[in-house]
């Protein structure tokens, strides 16, 4: 009798323990690893690390490069249009501006706003990240 009991618990503690301790997958990205699909300002890419991202004039800023990627953030340099430059990051996230750059870390789900433009890292995998870019409401 005690061991017909054992066992089921012991079964039980074992799958128990094999909780969701594995990272989520990254969402997809709608535009899939195609970086070009930025280039009216509006998109859904994964992209690598050194990945440079062209945006169009209207958002006053030139590109958005991937510096790095790692296990759950994601480092960014944009590169703004113009005398004027604002930016802002929310969530979980560090920024700041130099000249015209404008660097940010981000981690999942947090976001940054540069002149005309919205960047927000949808989630991290397979060294990329996934990034919805649009104009800044």
């Amino acid at each position: 009798m005690l061991r017909r009991l054992l066992i089921p618990l012991a079964a039980l503690a074992f799958v128990a323990g094999c909780g969701s301790e594995s990272p989520a997958e990254p969402p997809k990205a709608a535009d899939g690893a195609d970086l070009a699909a930025c280039s009216d300002g509006i998109c859904e890419v994964s992209a690598k690390a050194g990945g440079k991202i062209t945006l169009p004039a209207q958002t006053r800023v030139e590109s958005v490069t991937v510096r790095s990627v790692d296990a759950d953030t994601v480092a960014l340099v944009a590169t703004g249009i113009g005398t004027r430059q604002g930016g802002t990051c929310s969530g979980k996230c560090e920024a700041s501006g130099t000249g015209k750059d404008f660097q940010a870390k981000l981690w999942a789900g947090s976001g940054l706003t540069y002149n005309n433009l919205s960047v927000t890292l949808l989630g991290v995998g397979d060294g990329a990240a996934v990034l919805r870019i649009k104009p800044a409401a």
